[in-house]
Order: C-alpha cells, then sequence, then structure tokens
C-alpha cells in the first residue's frame, strides 16, 4: 500500500537539527514524533508496520495490528497503513533496505520488529532524524530516538517457571526446557529463571534440553533422555508443554507439571486431556503492537512517554483457560486486550517508577 496521506514538512535543515539532537543525546521520546504537540487529536495520520520475519506469534500480532489500524482509519485518527515483511529469514540486512524504502513513503509513525538489536540502530536513527515517530517492538534496542515497548525476558523466564515451583510445592527432580540458546531473549531468559532455582534447594536439575521453543522440538528431546530420568515433577522453561506431554505419554509416565504455548491448538489440547496439576501457560504479547499503536498517538499528542514502555506477558491459568479457548482459532496466540485507556494507565504507572498492569479480560 503507497501512503497518500498528508505529507510531512521535512526540510534538509530540519533533518540535520534533528540529526545534530539524536548524536547530542537530546532526542528524548517523542522528540523526533511531536508533529502536534499541543495536544491536539492527531489525525490523517499514515503508519507502517516493518516486520523482520513471519511465524505464527507474528501473525497474530500482524492481525491485531490491521485490526486496530482499521478502527482508527474509522475515526479519522489513521489516514493510510501497510504492514510490510522483509524477505528473507530475519536478515537484518534486508530489513534495514526495508526500512529506508518506507521512510520514502513520508509514513508519520514507523512501527519496527527488528531483526537485530544492534544492526539496525543506524537505519532506525536515520528515521528519527527524519521526522518519523519510531516505535520499536519486542525488542531491547539502545537508541537516542524512537521509544521501545516490549516485554521483560528476564520477567518471561520468571513467569515460566515460579507457577511450576509453586505447583510442586517447591520440591522435586525438574527438566529445564530451554529457548533459542545464543540469543538475548534467552540469556536473559535462562539467567532469571537460574537467579530464582538457587533460591530452592530442595529442586533438583534432572537435565536440561534445547526445545527451542518449539513444542515439536521439546518432544524429541525429552523422548532422548526420558528413560534415564527419574520421577520428574515439572518442565519449567519456554513452552513447549504440548509436545512434553505426549513425550511423557509415549514413554507411559504421568504428564508432569508443564508450561504451554498460548496458541489456540496448545490450549485446546490443554484442556482436552484434562490436564489439572498445576500447568500454565507464559509467553511474550503480541498485543503489545497494540499498545505501541497509543505510545505513538501519545507521542503525536506531545506527552510525555518512558523512552523503554516495558509490558506483562500473556499468563494463561487453569481458571481463565476455557475463556482462551473459546477465543482463539487454533493458530491464534493469546494477546493482551491492550486499548488506549489501558496503554495510557500502562504509561502513568511506568512513569511513576510502577509495574505496569495488564489490561482484564473482556
Amino acid at each position: 500500500m503507497k501512503f497518500t496521506t498528508r505529507r510531512r514538512h521535512v526540510g534538509v535543515f530540519t533533518a540535520l537539527v534533528a540529526t545534530a539532537l539524536a548524536l547530542s543525546g537530546c532526542a528524548g521520546p517523542g522528540a523526533a514524533g511531536d508533529q502536534n504537540g499541543d495536544g491536539a487529536e492527531p489525525e490523517g495520520l499514515s503508519v507502517a508496520l516493518s516486520n523482520g520475519f513471519v511465524n505464527g506469534w507474528r501473525l497474530t500480532l500482524i492481525d491485531k495490528f490491521e485490526s486496530e489500524a482499521e478502527k482508527l482509519k474509522s475515526t479519522g485518527v489513521v489516514s493510510e497503513y501497510s504492514v510490510v515483511n522483509a524477505p528473507g529469514e530475519n536478515s537484518a540486512t534486508e530489513q534495514a533496505s526495508q526500512i529506508r524504502s518506507l521512510m520514502l513513503q513520508n509514513p508519520d509513525v514507523l512501527m519496527v520488529i527488528p531483526a537485530s538489536s544492534t544492526a539496525l540502530v543506524p537505519v532506525i536513527e536515520e528515521a528519527c532524524s527524519a521526522g518519523i515517530n519510531v516505535v520499536i517492538l519486542d525488542a531491547d534496542m539502545d537508541t537516542s530516538c524512537g521509544v521501545v515497548v516490549r516485554n521483560d525476558y528476564g520477567q518471561w523466564g520468571e513467569d515460566s517457571l515460579m507457577p511450576a515451583l509453586e505447583a510442586i510445592d517447591g520440591a522435586g527432580d525438574i527438566i529445564v526446557n530451554r529457548g533459542v540458546i545464543g540469543s538475548q531473549p534467552e540469556e536473559q531468559f535462562h539467567e532469571r529463571q537460574m537467579e530464582i532455582l538457587a533460591e530452592y534447594p530442595d529442586v533438583e536439575v534432572a537435565a536440561e534440553v534445547n526445545g527451542f521453543c518449539d513444542s515439536a522440538t521439546a518432544q524429541k528431546e525429552i523422548v532422548g533422555i526420558l528413560g534415564s530420568m527419574p520421577d520428574i515433577a515439572a518442565v519449567p522453561g519456554c513452552i513447549g508443554g504440548m509436545g512434553v506431554v505426549q513425550a511423557f505419554e509415549s514413554a507411559g509416565r504421568e504428564a508432569p507439571v508443564v508450561v504451554f504455548d498460548t496458541d489456540g491448538k496448545s490450549l485446546s489440547f490443554w484442556k482436552e486431556r484434562g490436564i489439572d496439576n498445576g500447568s500454565f501457560a507464559a509467553l511474550t504479547d503480541p498485543g503489545q503492537v497494540v499498545a505501541a499503536m497509543y505510545v505513538a498517538l501519545a507521542r503525536e499528542r506531545g506527552e510525555e512517554v518512558p523512552e523503554d514502555v516495558v509490558l506483562p506477558l500473556v499468563q494463561v491459568t487453569q481458571d481463565n483457560l476455557d475463556y482462551w479457548v473459546d477465543a482463539l482459532s487454533a493458530d491464534e496466540y493469546a494477546a493482551n486486550a491492550w486499548d488506549e485507556e489501558s496503554t495510557g494507565a500502562a504509561i502513568t504507572a511506568l512513569l511513576a517508577g510502577e509495574p505496569a498492569e495488564a489490561p482484564a479480560l473482556p
């Protein structure tokens, strides 16, 4: 989709000034994106989403983005919006080229799910210097401009372990199911889990497997070691619970406490198997893209926004499992129901030094 909305009048002098501010560290959140600056409601905005690669979780995120953008378009806040998926497999080089192409279309708001938190910094700062309101999603990126909207990977590690420890009363043998080893998220995720486990002397880590946050891979890895394992009370870590349960079933063993994926297929499997042993689901939130849109609008109005908007993850428990099973299609992922009001409350809390709270279920 080509943008046909109002053009941003950013001359060479303005771009040079913005660049100088960015290099001097003076371009705080909203500095490049405050077109109105007087609290007036934005209108006729062009919004672009640049995505590094596609998987099921990101398809849910894109769907949430398009649905909310369509609502904002119906009220005149948004004029045009587009989603562009970078070619290749999460290539920062290809995504940088994609972002520069989007910049030629003069979007008012550019939202980026980066393929790399470091390699894309230069092009992000180019976009800020061009007067574009930049919001980085699902990554911890250190830039002199723009604003980051994300979940916390250390918190994800905690949320993917503590319910399991509580379910087994802080004692027993466990298998730790790791994610994509070597990645920044997994390092923070695993580090936090090891910090917590150090406080539980009665919990023994019998093994670690590399499940890569994938149910089929987790199943294969568990099958390969289960014959030599003692009774396993829980398999916390990076989702994959359906595959873990299937591995235990194939070995004729009782399912331990597991961490399910938050997609409809996995949650339906959980419900249909009647697993009620304290198992749960925890994953980063594709709904963060909706919150990111309202963060961008706040910046357009010139409102104060934190540089780092850290939002809570999605958690599914036995108590709300039925809701999510009914709400989701097989391939859709659970997402927190962010809107303008809940995003505003999150911004207020973060500015006050308090954690943001997830919106209540509809």
